[in-house]
């Protein structure tokens, strides 16, 4: 049957930083604030139970949105797993709950040192596919510095550090903590109320519940591994919540819907992960099974974040490395890329630009793509150009109708590159 949520929720591109006023009421003691990533507040009569604090920026749109529900203490801070936009308001959070205890699982030190290493590799990259968010942000930062918030961003120092599980209860109301190491992060966490049946994942399905996962984020960020996504899928279905609680937009009810998209996902993933451990075992190129593998109409799942073709490479690459078996060159410090200027000079420019036009004709794109690209190569070829950019907005109204981040964000990025181009 596949899932029967994936046109019922928002996409990727409806994720935006805090700019709310009032908090989302989900019931008589959780309220939501959305953002970047999505914020909770749960109320209880011993003090409040913050999840998530937000990007730095959001961190005092977020307070504003919960004062609104009480006046009472943060107790305990649970961050879901530490991404900035999961973490980066506890410096903001701690300085008004001084005495406010912070849990993290215990993989939130390695995490967030490993992020510290490849940041600027990150941050290079994140104008092209989160400029509009970006943009917001700045926003965000003016609204903040009005209330007096200038600490912009913060790393998470929790006071208790859990390996696999963590159970504590305040006010009456009962908390289980599950380390899922399957998420976006090795430290990512399940929150499960018991007495009510509601499971908090934060980001664990991924940004875009019920999709497949982003197994390598096209931004830059080491791979995500398939096994261990499956294991928390196995984990939330052993819960069997009644309301899930994901990292971004409103909560999904019923404990039938919940288990069938949990299930349909898990399911999609193992076909993904089982057909492609086949090709490895087999000799089968990569790029040959990206095309060959296709989830069955009974599976079907979103890929507004993640896409099947994405998920068969990580798990590849994830267990045979970078080394394809195909050429000598690829043991040397070569780029492929290094020859187009040279191949630019043994080929007819006027054929190949031919052999572009022919090729968009037949809407065979991607050819033509590499063949506009080594064209290009030598003086930015101004017909070449043209055609390149031709091709880009075609795609882009095709991808565009999935709505996925990382190839709509691209394709735009490109298309105004090659206008800077044509008009240089």
């Amino acid at each position: 049957m596949g899932s029967l949520l994936i046109n019922k929720r928002p996409g990727s591109l409806d994720i935006k930083p805090a700019s709310q006023s009032k908090p989302f009421q989900i019931n008589d003691f959780i309220f939501l604030s959305e953002g970047a990533s999505n914020s909770y507040l749960i109320e209880t009569c011993e003090g409040n139970i913050l999840i998530n604090t937000g990007l730095g920026v959001e961190a005092p749109i977020h307070k504003h949105c919960f004062d609104q529900v009480n006046n009472k203490e943060i107790k305990y801070i649970i961050y879901t797993q530490g991404h900035v936009d999961h973490v980066g308001g506890s410096g903001f959070f701690k300085e008004y709950n001084p005495d406010a205890t912070l849990i993290a699982q215990e993989n939130i030190i390695e995490h967030q040192s490993f992020d510290s290493l490849t940041q600027g590799g990150r941050v290079l990259n994140a104008y092209k596919f989160f400029g509009e968010m970006i943009d917001l942000m700045n926003d965000a930062i003016a609204k903040a510095e009005k209330m007096g918030f200038k600490d912009i961003q913060s790393i998470a120092e929790p006071d208790i550090l859990f390996k696999d599980e963590y159970k504590f209860s305040l006010g009456g109301l009962d908390l289980e903590l599950y380390s899922v190491p399957g998420g976006e992060t090795l430290d990512a966490l399940l929150i499960y109320l018991p007495q009510h049946q509601i499971l908090f994942s934060g980001n664990a399905f991924g940004p875009l519940f019920p999709h497949i996962p982003n197994f390598c984020t096209i931004r830059g960020d080491r791979i995500r591994f398939a096994i261990p996504y499956l294991d928390m899928c196995k984990k939330v279905l052993e819960l069997n919540p009644e309301i899930l609680i994901t990292g971004h937009f409103k909560p999904v009810e019923g404990q039938k819907l919940i288990h069938n998209e949990v299930k349909n996902l898990h399911d999609a993933v193992e076909y993904i992960h089982t057909k492609t451990v086949e090709g490895i075992n087999t000799g089968k190129d990569m790029f040959a099974l990206m095309q060959e593998i296709v989830l069955p109409k009974e599976l079907s799942a979103g890929e507004g974040y993640g896409t099947v073709e994405w998920a068969i490479r990580s798990i590849y690459e994830g267990y045979t490395g970078w080394f394809r078996h195909s050429s000598t060159t690829e043991l040397y410090s070569y780029s492929p890329q290094t020859i187009f200027p040279d191949l630019n000079d043994l080929i007819d420019e006027k054929i190949a630009l031919k052999k572009i036009k022919d090729l968009i004709d037949k809407n065979e794109y991607l050819k033509a793509i590499h063949i506009s690209e080594i064209i290009i190569a030598s003086d930015n070829n101004e017909e070449a150009l043209k055609m390149y950019l031709n091709i880009h907005e075609i795609l882009l109204k095709e991808a565009q109708k999935n709505s996925n981040r990382w190839i709509v964000k691209w394709l735009e990025f490109e298309i105004e590159e090659t206008k800077n181009k044509l008009h240089e």
